[in-house]
């Protein structure tokens, strides 16, 4: 297990860690993290978020965190499970592991439309950036499309409130929800973002990604202050519920090291989460 004491540098993370050379996957993520489009899309989208909406970031630090955390959980529930696009005779793990990337990595280039509908607005987006390198890599348009499919799926339902139908689709959402330790909200903290979201957000220093004595994944969640807890309930269990995978995960939470009791510490947040509030809402994570 990483060091549950250690505050996570977000802007140090690099998915590319996680991926073996000369794969497909590989050949995806050069592309995507050295194409002007894509990260100028990412940026603009952070600019949406941050400095116009006041939310969290969704720009390329948040994508790599996010891809990095998908990743992680892939390599974790391959031992487990069983991709779709290998389990419907479409492709084989690398093709996995390339749908989790594109679709993780891609998930919040709508933002720079707007926060409303921006998993639509994400895939009508992503689909000309993937469809020309998608060619490029499978020589094959049947191929291309079919595993083009996979990823708009993983970039749609990452939405709180959407089902997942394949096992990409859910690691690509757990990824995702992964990303809230507290770099990830400093900056709207600063500027004066303070309510129990933000509060939270900042007690989160790591979150770990690891196989489970008694489930297939263990999510251990380090804070330093049992704040964090409410940021477990509105934003990650929340993604959990629809990600297709929650009967096979365990979340622990430490405090300063200390384990706590989960379904114990939330009741200290119920009166704040179900009272009004001007403050960042789950679905602004």
């Amino acid at each position: 297990m990483m060091n549950t004491n250690e505050f996570i540098q977000r802007e140090n993370v690099r998915a590319r860690e996680l991926l073996n050379g000369e794969s497909r996957a590989l050949e995806m993520y050069q592309y995507l993290s050295g194409s002007p489009k894509v990260q100028s899309y990412l940026r603009t989208a952070n600019r949406m978020a941050v400095s116009r909406l006041g939310y969290t970031d969704h720009g390329p630090v948040h994508a790599e965190v996010a891809t990095w955390n998908a990743l992680k959980v892939f390599n974790i529930l391959e031992e487990t499970f069983q991709p779709n696009v290998v389990a419907e005779g479409i492709g084989d793990i690398d093709d996995a592991r390339l749908i989790v990337l594109a679709s993780t990595y891609l998930h919040d280039i709508g933002m720079v439309v707007h926060r409303s509908e921006h998993p639509q607005a994400s895939i009508n987006l992503a689909s000309p950036i993937l469809d020309s390198k998608l060619l490029d890599i499978y020589d094959d348009p049947a191929k291309a499309t079919d595993i083009l499919s996979f990823i708009l799926h993983g970039i749609y339902a990452h939405d709180d409130d959407t089902q997942c139908l394949t096992l990409e689709a859910g690691i690509t959402k757990l990824g995702d929800g992964c990303d809230m330790t507290k770099g990830r909200t400093k900056v709207p903290f600063q500027k004066g973002k303070v309510d129990i979201h933000s509060v939270s957000a900042l007690a989160i220093n790591n979150v770990i990604l690891e196989r489970g004595p008694t489930k297939p994944l263990r999510i251990t969640v380090a804070m330093d202050n049992p704040a964090g807890v409410f940021q477990v309930e509105a934003v990650l269990e929340k993604k959990i519920s629809t990600s297709g995978l929650q009967d096979y995960i365990d979340i622990d939470v430490l405090v300063n090291g200390n384990r706590l009791v989960l379904s114990h510490v939330k009741r200290l947040f119920r009166v704040q989460m179900a009272e009004p509030s001007d403050g960042l809402s789950p679905t602004e994570k």
